[in-house]
């Protein structure tokens, strides 16, 4: 994923963020109430895993080598190997465009007029 640099889990963090989810929370509950979920989606364990991915760390070495990855069309510009389809690479960037990091999600996207 990304070429000879490591991917890490914080724990720490995700403990820290576990403790001081309540907005996270409060959306969660709110997209439930709203029918957004799946009938029968396990709120928590979906809450959990969000929190666990927010504690994934990374070099900015690996995200670099990740987005050039990306750029390439899934395959490593380093390795050579096909990491992902071309379909997987652009649900990613689809997602990544739109969805943002947290309260700045989408800005961009209107300050250039996309």
């Amino acid at each position: 994923l990304a070429g000879f640099e490591g991917i890490n889990f914080s724990n720490a963090n995700y403990l820290a963020e576990k403790i001081s989810a309540d907005q996270v929370y409060s959306i969660a509950y709110h997209l439930m109430a709203h029918k957004v979920f799946p009938r029968h989606c396990n709120l928590q364990q979906t809450i959990d895993l969000f929190l666990q991915l927010n504690s994934i760390e990374c070099t900015t070495d690996s995200a670099a080598t990740i987005a050039a990855t990306l750029a390439n069309g899934g395959v490593c510009p380093f390795t050579a190997e096909a990491v992902y389809s071309p379909v997987a690479v652009r649900n990613a960037l689809s997602l990544l465009h739109s969805c943002g990091v947290r309260r700045i999600s989408g800005q961009w996207s209107f300050d250039v007029g996309l």
